[in-house]
């Protein structure tokens, strides 16, 4: 006895297609959940990585750097020193440069006319400004290994004005 089909029943091969399309759309989709995460993940980590910078400017020992046998080391401590979570094996420092110039003296006064009169009153002082700078490259951790997001360098130029032991300046760009 020979089993007959309706005229409105599935061929088997039919299901079998569904089945080959929704295993391909299942992994399309997934795959951009995962990139998406990734590229988050990225992002947070580059706002991570420049909040930190900028927090390891303001809180750097310019002394400590003046005396430094190795800059590069130094510097790289203490951005890891103030960092939330970065990677210490992850984080590469390179080209510090440090530049101190002393001005004076100034006049308290500003820079307006100063009378002869007053003159006599102008206090003289002398400022010590100080210049760092360095290039940073961090590479961005990655979740998985999703081409074209995974092992992602990010690159920043870094440069600290402290005048009188005081950041003035912090300049974070690529």
């Amino acid at each position: 006895m020979s089993a007959t089909r309706g005229p409105n029943a599935p061929c088997p091969l039919e299901r079998g297609s569904e089945v080959v399309q929704s295993v391909a759309a299942v992994s399309l989709v997934l795959l951009a959940v995962f990139a998406v995460v990734q590229a988050g993940s990225m992002m947070l980590s580059i706002s991570r990585l420049t909040a930190d910078l900028s927090r390891a400017c303001r809180q750097m020992d310019t002394t400590g750097l003046a005396f430094a046998a190795d800059r590069e080391r130094f510097v790289a401590d203490e951005v890891l020193g103030s960092a939330t979570l970065l990677k210490p094996e992850l984080l590469r420092v390179e080209n510090v440069t440090m530049s101190v110039a002393e001005e004076g003296p100034a006049r308290a006064f500003g820079a307006g006319v100063v009378s002869s009169a007053d003159e006599d009153a102008a206090v003289s002082q002398r400022t010590d400004a100080t210049r760092v700078s360095f290039d940073v490259a961090y590479e961005l951790p990655s979740l998985a290994a999703i081409p074209g997001l995974a092992h992602r360098t990010i690159a920043r130029h870094v440069v600290c004005e402290h005048v009188e032991g005081r950041v003035v300046e912090v300049t974070v760009g690529s």
